[in-house]
């Protein structure tokens, strides 16, 4: 770099923010390159245009063909059913019985025609195997004992609902895996139910009983929405998540190119060189991402838009003109409006998933795990039932996607309401992925590391040769992997509630021991220290009184906490079944073993793997943030419970902070016991009869909860022991230490990770 470079980039690092025209100039840079490229305007702007009209064409001679193609029924018994009411006309089922007569194309037999060397029904089976007929209908002959009841007064009628109704069933012999042969089975079983209504029917008529006393009424459904409303609600559903698909993908394939491919053709390097920062050249290259996201979105919801808007017309789907048309315009415009974060969004997870490759084919390789992280937010609001509320706003794309469909069908009331929770889940969202994405492009192992050739034996003795102090920033992704993925085949294994003590106790010591035993075998192998590396350290003595005070005063925020969590996402029938006979168990069993369970072991192994282990990984290289936050998000899902891994989360920030101002666990070990054991005793210090446990505890239908001057007063102190432990500086900057690697010619293989 010539040394006007260097100043011009030096002037712009004092500014302490970006400029704007190198911002644009980097952005025009990206944009021309891209529109240069004929894969991205084939991908972006040919294949929309091409693929939806093609589809719909294909779709128009699909229905063409199924129409063209009845079921194929055969009916053995025919004579069995000669006493009851008409089933058959002609050829075809009775024309009252069935709507669309020529759906079925009917074969009859009797009986005793196919008895022979064969059973009828192994005949009728094989019949079905090789499709031969998509259903065979079984009469038996013992069917034809079953009488109209007026036939029968008088006599000592035998229901056929007895003992032997598996000798007088009619058998529907289908397969499962042809589809014309369920939709055979659909529609000869409502043939067969009107056929027994009109049998009914005449058995009442026989006896002197008007059937019509067995409906007393009727109903008709009266759709009162206008069409407008109805083609709101279908395309309220359908064009969200097409877009939102689009844009995920129309980001992704502009950021692996315009990282990796430039890392092909050699001219990352010339940028990065620049005087532009890397900050700018991150806004730059995000900008066209995104820019190329919305095209992408635009164009493919466009062309479905006019593509499905004709084919249903043609096929006749839709309210009274027989076409869904198209959406209401201007509801339309909020999706618009709300693809501008969301393609950003995308676009910064693109860019920083993409810096890791170091060619475009590698990048493609990273394209199916960002789909699979995202498209479970993009599918939550298709489920059945679920709408905009509190808890599903705070969803990340979820809560964006169910506030755009409200808007679209007019629910403006309610979009209004949420629109604040949204907004402010998403433009979090969006910082710590764009905050990502520069980090990639600020960490040159990221951007140039990771290409040469991993040998598996090299790696092993690298890692026992060059161990540290601490653990790198891979092994603790590492480490919490391991600890997530144990945990959710082991929850997997519990099929019912213990209903003793004993049971009780393995059942939560088992989380336990897997959640510690990775972080001290990988402290053990894989560094010189376990102390260090378990940041098992002892602060200043000012802090320990200190985290018990926090820990006390903390609680009932974490009550409140915790209720709000139930009021927001409330607990399942089920689930709440399921915890009664643990509950029953811990109330019931010795104090001082509840406190050793619930409290001190979750105290000490939780944190010796999350803020020890863990945090001591992700601090490293200058992530606090990622310690913090990661640490907190790992210790929550941990918890297996959604309700309990929100507020897991939540205390798991403050946890972290504390972690990071200390340089030491001891003092969350404190805090965390603390919490724990004040949860478990609530419960027994409103029942001891205690005089002063009134002034502190009230009963309510939930449960203990703290009086609220009490909740106030603690509060305040919280915030007080938070300030101090502000105060507080650890002995050494741990997120200034980097990773040493060997003295060798060896690039460790799970560095690329260590960025993320």
């Amino acid at each position: 770099m010539s040394d006007s470079s260097k100043a011009i980039r030096q002037k712009a690092a004092t500014a302490g923010k970006p400029r704007l025209a190198a911002v644009w100039l980097i952005y025009l840079r990206e944009m021309r390159d891209q529109l240069r490229d004929r894969r991205t305007l084939f991908t972006i702007a040919v294949l929309p245009i091409m693929l939806y009209p093609l589809v719909g064409m294909l779709l128009l001679q699909i229905a063409q063909f199924t129409r063209q193609n009845p079921t194929s029924v055969c009916v053995v018994g025919t004579e069995n059913i000669e006493d009851a009411p008409p089933l058959f006309e002609g050829e075809s089922f009775a024309p009252h019985l069935i709507e669309q007569p020529e759906a079925l194309e009917l074969l009859t037999y009797r009986w005793d025609e196919l008895s022979g060397d064969r059973p009828v029904r192994e005949k009728a089976n094989q019949w079905v195997k090789t499709g031969a007929f998509d259903l065979v209908v079984l009469i038996p002959p013992a069917f034809k004992e079953i009488g109209l009841m007026g036939d029968l007064v008088g006599t000592d009628f035998k229901s056929p609902h007895s003992d032997d109704q598996a000798k007088t069933d009619i058998e529907l012999l289908f397969n499962v895996g042809s589809d014309q042969s369920v939709v055979a089975k659909g529609r000869v079983a409502g043939v067969l139910a009107a056929w027994r209504g009109e049998w009914i029917k005449e058995r009442l008529s026989g006896v002197g009983i008007d059937a019509e006393l067995l409906l007393p009424f009727e109903w008709s459904d009266q759709n009162i929405a206008p069409q407008r409303t109805r083609e709101a609600a279908f395309w309220s559903k359908l064009l969200p998540f097409i877009m939102l698909v689009w844009a995920m993908t129309g980001a992704f394939y502009p950021a692996v190119d315009l990282v990796a491919g430039e890392k092909e053709r050699g001219t990352l390097e010339t940028l990065l060189c620049s005087p532009a920062l890397r900050s700018e050249i991150v806004w730059g290259k995000l900008g066209a991402v995104a820019s190329f996201s919305m095209l992408t979105a635009l164009l493919n919801a466009g062309s479905m838009l006019v593509t499905s808007s004709l084919v249903f017309q043609h096929m006749g789907v839709g309210g009274a003109g027989g076409s869904l048309g198209a959406p209401p315009l201007v509801p339309m415009l909020w999706l618009f409006v709300a693809l501008v974060p969301l393609s950003c969004l995308f676009s910064a997870l693109a860019l920083a998933v993409a810096a890791m490759a170091q060619s475009s084919k590698e990048g493609q390789y990273y394209l199916m795990p960002l789909m699979m992280v995202t498209l479970p937010l993009v599918m939550l609001p298709m489920l059945p039932g679920t709408t905009l509320n509190i808890g599903t706003s705070l969803i990340p794309v979820s809560g964006m996607f169910l506030l755009v469909r409200a808007l679209v069908e007019g629910q403006y009331g309610t979009a209004l309401f949420y629109v604040p929770m949204v907004a402010t889940v998403t433009g979090c969202c969006l910082w710590l992925a764009a905050r990502w994405a520069r980090r990639q492009f600020e960490d040159e192992s990221v951007l140039f590391g990771g290409g040469e050739q991993w040998e598996l034996g090299m790696w092993v003795r690298h890692l026992w040769r060059d161990r540290q102090l601490a653990a790198t920033p891979a092994q603790a992704y590492a480490c919490g992997a391991i600890i997530l993925v144990t945990l959710f085949f082991a929850r997997l294994t519990i099929t019912e509630m213990p209903q003793d003590l004993t049971g009780i106790a393995k059942l939560v010591m088992m989380p336990q021991v897997l959640i510690v035993f990775p972080a001290l075998v990988m402290a053990t192998m894989m560094t010189k220290s376990i102390r260090q590396s378990l940041r098992i350290r002892m602060p200043h003595w000012t802090t320990l009184p200190l985290a018990v005070l926090f820990g006390v005063t903390l609680h009932p925020s974490y009550v409140m906490l915790s209720k709000m969590i139930n009021h927001v996402y409330p607990v399942s029938e089920q689930t709440a079944a399921a915890m009664k006979p643990f509950a029953e168990q811990i109330a019931s069993a010795p104090w001082a073993t509840v406190v050793l369970l619930m409290a001190l072991l979750p105290a000490i192994c939780e944190e010796l793997a999350f803020r020890g282990f863990i945090f001591g990984g992700l601090v490293r290289e200058k992530g606090k943030l990622r310690a913090v936050v990661l640490t907190a998000i790992m210790f929550g899902i941990s918890h297996g419970v959604l309700q309990q891994s929100i507020a897991a989360s939540v205390m798991g920030i403050a946890l972290g902070w504390i972690t990071l101002r200390t340089g030491s666990i001891i003092p969350c070990i404190l805090i965390h016991f603390t919490n724990n054991a004040l949860s478990v005793s609530l419960e027994r210090i409103t029942e001891s009869g205690w005089a002063g446990a009134s002034v502190f505890l009230t009963q309510t239908d939930l449960g203990p909860s703290y009086q609220p001057f009490w909740t106030l007063i603690s509060m305040g102190i919280a915030t007080t022991c938070l300030l101090y432990f502000g105060t507080v500086s650890p002995a050494t900057d741990e997120s200034e230490s980097e990773f040493i690697g060997s003295h060798h010619d060896y690039v460790d293989p799970t560095a690329s990770l260590a960025s993320a």
